[in-house]
């Protein structure tokens, strides 16, 4: 868990949080999501723990995905779940 307040987060941190907020909604594994997206499940760790910021194209391919717009992966996650 981020333990920052959300002012605090870095665009990694909110972006990984958002990723995991997502994918967890709709009840996927990292493995599927990097099925779908064809990024390997170490990556979308990394992004999830906010180690990693992924490039727009990346960011796009997230959010084709998951079928949401890509501002959501951008918000300041409110931590009350939710695939947007």
């Amino acid at each position: 868990m981020i333990s920052e307040t959300p002012s605090d987060q870095g665009a990694g941190a909110i972006v990984g949080a958002n990723v995991r907020e997502v994918r967890q909604a709709l009840g996927w594994s990292q493995v599927t999501l990097g099925q779908k997206t064809g990024l390997r499940q170490g990556y979308i760790s990394a992004i999830e723990r906010g180690e990693r910021c992924p490039s727009l194209e990346r960011l796009l391919d997230l959010a084709r995905a998951f079928g949401v717009a890509p501002a959501r992966l951008l918000v300041v996650p409110t931590g009350k779940g939710g695939a947007g």
